[in-house]
């Protein structure tokens, strides 16, 4: 199963079942911690915590988890699972984004979202719109507030995406948020002599140019939307740097879930600073 939530699923989200979560995301219904976790470790479970997130309107919309190699990993992966309370089909809704693993890889988080219908296309929200539970004794009571607070969130989340949408970008400010939001993920070859992957000028142009007529306008929300398809997508040329010389190649799209993460947030973070 690809590891692609947040930029190569082009499934419309739509409510999920219990057969449906089973079969994206197995490790959400193991009821006990990986055996090499230590006595210590205080263990969330995915599915009571599924069950508080619907007791307040939360519905799953998308699942996904950590591939792994070996059977035995498999219910104990790193796993997130996305919930909407409106399903119906706006231009963009807010979400809840629950991630969380059995294996003490990774603290139970929740974090807010936007999901994005004109490019099926869900966006992370920055590092100020999360929420954190360690898996360390005596926090699990706590997972109630966490969702009340990422709620609380969620019109947050909204009116910022509003406020993009007022705002227009001439060429030096698409051009200045698009070298930005590159280096997030590679090095500009005119700045580094190291080998690599890198970004240049025909980078930025490919990455900010519109892929479907919906993303023709030139508002900071549209702006910033083209750019985080493209760099956490496949595809865009970037520059490859080793000891036999200099070649341009497509990017791949990022799969990594934490990556995924780490991108989304920041690229959100540039588009709040461009909005201040």
């Amino acid at each position: 199963m690809p590891y692609d939530l947040m930029i190569t699923d082009k499934t419309p989200r739509t409510m999920l079942s219990q057969a449906d979560l089973l079969d994206k995301c197995p490790a959400a219904f193991t009821p006990s911690p990986a055996p090499k976790t230590s006595k210590n470790y205080d263990f969330v479970d995915t599915m009571q915590a599924i069950e508080i997130l619907q007791d307040h309107g939360f519905k799953p919309v998308y699942a996904a988890q950590r591939p792994s190699r070996k059977s035995a990993n498999i219910p104990f992966a790193s796993h997130l699972i996305a919930f909407a309370q409106d399903l119906d089909d706006t231009q963009h809704r807010p979400e809840i984004l629950l991630w969380n693993s059995h294996d003490a890889s990774q603290s139970l988080r929740l974090l807010s979202g936007l999901y994005r219908f004109a490019c099926d296309n869900g966006i992370v929200c920055g590092e100020g719109l999360q929420a954190k539970l360690r898996h360390d004794g005596g926090q699990t009571a706590g997972f109630e507030k966490l969702v009340k607070d990422q709620a609380q969130n969620m019109p947050k989340a909204m009116a910022q995406a509003e406020n993009m949408q007022a705002i227009k970008l001439d060429i030096a400010q698409q051009q200045s948020l698009a070298r930005q939001a590159l280096d997030l993920r590679w090095k500009q070859i005119d700045r580094s002599p190291d080998t690599g992957a890198f970004w240049d000028s025909v980078t930025m142009i490919h990455a900010n140019h519109p892929k479907r007529i919906e993303d023709a306008s030139q508002d900071l929300w549209t702006v910033y939307n083209r750019l985080q398809e493209s760099i956490l997508g496949a595809g865009l040329p970037i520059i490859s740097r080793n000891a036999k010389g200099i070649k341009t190649r497509s990017a791949r799209a990022v799969t990594g879930l934490k990556e995924i993460v780490r991108l989304n947030q920041g690229l959100w973070d540039l588009a709040e600073k461009a909005a201040a």
